[in-house]
């Protein structure tokens, strides 16, 4: 187990560029990957307006449809009032579907340290929502619960 904060700090240790949506795309694929999802890009969903998500993983029990955003900061709450407008779109037309929202993990201070952005980030994962984060070298961290954020984490080797 180790602190939240010191895993994103080895997350994004010597890294000081944003990841573009290309790399976010290509982490989530290497995440699709070693938990064994079948992937599939840019799948148009049903949401009002339509949304079109670059990746998309199922796995046969569950299909997560990734929102991608590559860095947060404090003044994201527009981006996060769309999401909740996605997010209720898929759990009122798809069974078993789930909304990732992937991030870059250096917007990791940005989510648990702003208030207004952590209690709507927490609201929305309690109605579903997954936030993935990923850091270009292979490495991510999948919460499904806001209250993770902050725990110890396992790690193994």
């Amino acid at each position: 187990m180790v602190a939240a904060r010191t895993f994103f700090a080895r997350l994004n240790e010597a890294r000081s560029d944003w990841l573009s949506e290309d790399q976010l795309i290509k982490g989530c694929e290497d995440f699709f990957s070693a938990n064994n999802f079948t992937v599939k890009h840019n799948v148009q969903l049903e949401s009002n307006p339509p949304f079109t998500s670059s990746i998309v993983g199922s796995n046969g029990q569950e299909t997560i449809v990734t929102v991608l955003h590559p860095k947060f900061d404090k003044f994201d709450m527009r981006f996060v009032g769309a999401a909740e407008s996605l997010l209720f779109a898929m759990l009122d037309n798809y069974e078993n579907y789930r909304l990732a929202i992937v991030t870059d993990s250096m917007s990791y201070n940005f989510v648990t340290s702003n208030e207004d952005l952590g209690i709507a980030i927490e609201n929305l994962m309690a109605e579903g929502l997954y936030l993935l984060f990923v850091n270009g070298r292979s490495s991510y961290a999948l919460f499904d619960n806001f209250k993770k954020l902050t725990m110890p984490i396992p790690v193994s080797d």
